[in-house]
């Protein structure tokens, strides 16, 4: 109390020093409030004097060596200042003490006499004696409260239940997150001293497990900058909204908090940093590079033969060292925790579009493996290119010394130059022989109409890692997207964005521009980038259903009559529009060309025994292994493993039943991994992007052709993962599961009706494919494959 008034955190961490370690047989019980007064035996007389004049300013709040007040007036009311007080009370070391009432607010009445000021009845309702008691007012051993501020018409558990906002279903919400983790109850603390002595800043951890909490005891907002380097690498994960911040780095954390603000983060090894979070700094540790000269210094068939001996020994520096260091750091690095033992051009060639820039495909040794990636170089020079050794500074591979001159050889992707010279290429078609191969850059017929003639005048702007690609936006009119990771053959995301661009002509899906491509001497053909049109969209449909999902159950959680039929009218109307673009997408695939990678063809029943037998290894393969791990599931989730494993024979009957009766059914090229995530939100249409398929399966496997419903399924799943997870997040820290569960469901079940609805009308209509009560049989299979 003491050290928020002062908006200083000397008092509570001095005394919280100060205290004996909790037996490991015990634990202490904790409150800010309990039924006796806040007591001021143990302080000083000066450090009571002020909490009289700060806390009670009125003589008869005094009682004692302490204050008779609840908490609620204490903090004059303020929620802000309740929620931070209660916040310090969760996470500090032992177990929390909530003295009835407090949850919700109440205040107290210092005109009783003795301690009876804070004993007054329980605010249960609005009704009479707030709920408390059916007797006849004057008959009660005390009053309740009933002035205008905290009287039992204003403040009451009823009231608070039905209001989401209120500091009752706040209380809930973090009583349930402190539930989550041992760490508040067990583990150690350690204060934190950041030079901004008005923030309050700990450690809570247990094992592996860390917590950080974040308190501003000021009543402005407060920067601070946190150390936090034993810590590097971790992204702080905000517990209350489970929101990811960027990763922790060399530097001091930097954090922001509101007036009397705070924050609890779980410092996690096991997440991704934000997509949109960029690398800024150059790691302090970077190798050096000795160069004789430039780009020359590392090939040993571009020096005189003195030289060579110094060209092999840079270029050895380079991949065993610098590349495998820079490699090991990205998002796009697929060998997780695998030390990249070393990173071999593969292939490559030094490409000259104005400036000099080394396309590269590079072969990494990792784990027992070996793995190409896409790896474009640039070089910058401190004493000339200032601006691009900046933009390369968060890319930076190693850097570099030549002679007095000082610079930087990092990820070309970084370097706007590169990024121009590149669409360039693409609209002129050119092509580059490379040491075992060549480079070829293509362009769609489209390119003039998406790029236009102005592109080197576009902002060019930084890189964003996303898995296994690195994404650049050029203006607002073109998206590049490098493949990291590469995987030999046909990239099917090229393929069909060709296909749909220049021959379906399909308006719904990101127009293909060109793309960059490697051809290796054997005439193995793998794709490097992509050129598209960019979109402005409103994100992608997942994103908007789990927001307006979360906007319905929250909504509607404390309303006793069920929501009107036509709730989700304007959502329903969005997803028939998405069914309304799926059939039109697959209309596009079975558009006859003449091309046998995209005709449709006949659906066989030795498709259907195939898909079938599929589906059982798939399912077998499952449940052997959901046996093996049985062990390491806690006790609710084992339960329901052994029953879903005791049901394999109902299983395997339900996929034997699958058929296809006497349909006569196509198979064609699809989109392969369809989901909510799939598709842009853009002006009430949808955009329907990422052809690359599942990520799991081989380029081969992507592009063998397949019935269309097997989409379908992919996004009737997306309707469950999204119910289930905004059903889940309504209900940390609520008990309300028998309420919100089913209004969960019945959107689901809106939702799936209007989706196949409006698929099948549209097919129907265009005579593309058969109606899907005729094909319900096939569709069940592949939603129990997905």
């Amino acid at each position: 109390f003491m050290a928020l008034r002062l908006e200083d955190r000397k008092p509570l961490v001095e005394i919280v020093n100060r205290t004996p370690e909790i037996p490991t047989t015990c634990q202490w019980g904790i409150f800010l409030r309990n039924h006796d007064e806040l007591t001021l035996e143990m302080v000083t007389n000066k450090e009571r004097d002020y909490m009289y004049q700060m806390y009670a300013a009125d003589a008869r709040a005094r009682l004692n060596l302490g204050i008779r007040r609840r908490l609620a007036p204490l903090m004059e009311n303020d929620l802000d200042r309740i929620k931070l007080m209660n916040s310090l009370l969760l996470s500090m070391p032992g177990s929390p003490i909530i003295y009835y009432g407090d949850e919700i607010g109440m205040g107290d009445n210092i005109f009783l006499g003795d301690r009876n000021g804070v004993r007054t009845p329980m605010q249960w309702t609005p009704d009479r004696n707030a709920g408390f008691s059916r007797a006849d007012p004057q008959r009660l051993y005390l009053p309740p409260i009933m002035d205008a501020v905290y009287g039992y018409e204003a403040v009451n558990v009823e009231s608070q239940l039905r209001d989401p906002s209120s500091l009752l279903n706040w209380m809930k919400r973090m009583l349930a997150v402190r539930k989550e983790s041992q760490v508040f109850g067990r583990g150690k603390l350690t204060f934190l001293r950041p030079g901004n002595r008005k923030v309050l800043a700990y450690l809570r951890e247990l094992g592996d497990e860390a917590i950080l909490c974040v308190a501003n005891l000021g009543r402005s907002a407060q920067p601070v900058e946190l150390d936090l380097a034993r810590y590097r690498g971790r992204a702080p994960v905000e517990l209350m909204g489970r929101t990811v911040f960027p990763p922790i780095g060399a530097l001091p954390y930097m954090l922001t908090l509101p007036k009397h603000g705070f924050y609890w983060f779980r410092l996690a090894a096991d997440v991704e940093a934000p997509s949109w979070h960029e690398e800024r700094l150059a790691p302090e540790d970077l190798p050096v590079l000795i160069l004789f000269d430039g780009w020359t210094s590392f090939f040993r068939d571009r020096v005189v033969p003195w030289r060579i001996g110094l060209a092999e020994k840079t270029r050895a520096q380079l991949e065993t060292n610098a590349l495998p260091h820079y490699l090991e750091s990205q998002r796009w690095y697929a060998a997780k925790g695998e030390k990249a033992e070393r990173a071999t051009l593969a292939d490559y060639v030094l490409w000259e579009a104005g400036e000099q820039w080394l396309l590269a495909l590079v072969s990494v040794q990792a784990g027992g493996q070996n793995t190409s990636y896409f790896m474009p170089l640039s070089l910058a020079w401190e004493d000339r290119d200032e601006e691009r050794m900046r933009a390369l500074a968060p890319a930076t591979v190693a850097k570099v010394r030549q002679q007095a001159n000082i610079g930087v050889l990092g990820d070309a992707l970084a370097d706007e130059a590169f990024c121009r010279a590149l669409v360039k290429a693409l609209g002129a078609g050119v092509e580059v022989a490379g040491a075992h191969g060549k480079f070829r850059f293509r362009r769609t017929r489209l390119f003039d109409e998406i790029a236009g003639g102005d592109f080197a005048n576009l902002t060019v702007n930084r890189p964003q890692s996303l898995s296994s690609n690195t994404i650049v936006n050029i203006g607002d009119r073109l998206f590049l997207k490098a493949y990291r990771r590469l995987r030999a053959g046909v990239n099917p995301e090229l393929e069909i964005g060709r296909f749909l661009t220049e021959v379906a002509r399909f308006p719904n899906c990101v127009p293909l521009a060109g793309a960059l491509e490697h051809i290796s001497t054997d005439g193995v053909t793998t794709t490097l980038a992509l050129l598209q049109a960019y979109v402005a969209n409103q994100g992608d449909g997942w994103t908007y259903t789990l927001d307006y999902l979360e906007r319905f159950l929250e909504q509607w959680r404390n309303v006793a009559e069920p929501p009107p039929e036509d709730v989700h009218g304007a959502y329903l109307a969005l997803m028939r529009t998405l069914a309304l673009r799926t059939a039109q997408l697959h209309g596009a695939f079975a558009t006859r060309t003449g091309d046998p990678a995209f005709d449709a063809e006949p659906l066989t029943d030795a498709d259907l025994d195939s898909w079938k037998g599929r589906v059982r290894e798939e399912a077998r393969a499952t449940l052997e292994l959901l046996a093996q791990r049985l062990g390491e599931l806690t006790l609710p989730p084992r339960i329901d493993a052994r029953a879903l494993i005791s049901q394999r024979e109902r299983l395997m009957a339900q996929i034997d039943a699958c058929s296809l009766g006497t349909v006569r059914a196509f198979k064609i090229r699809h989109h392969g991994d369809f989901h909510l995530g799939q598709v842009l939100l853009t002006k009430n249409d949808f955009l329907i992007t990422d052809f690359e398929g599942e990520p799991g399966r081989t380029f081969e496997e992507r592009r063998v052709k397949h019935s269309p419903l097997r989409d379908l399924a992919g996004m009737l799943r997306s309707f469950n993962y999204a119910r289930w997870t905004a059903t889940r997040g309504a209900l940390r820290g609520h008990e309300d599961d028998e309420r919100l569960a089913p209004l969960a469901r019945n959107w689901e079940d809106q939702v799936r009706r209007a989706f196949l609805e409006a698929y099948d009308k549209t097919v129907r209509e265009s005579e593309t494919a058969p109606a899907l009560d005729d094909m319900h049989g096939l569709l069940a299979l592949f939603e129990l494959e997905k």
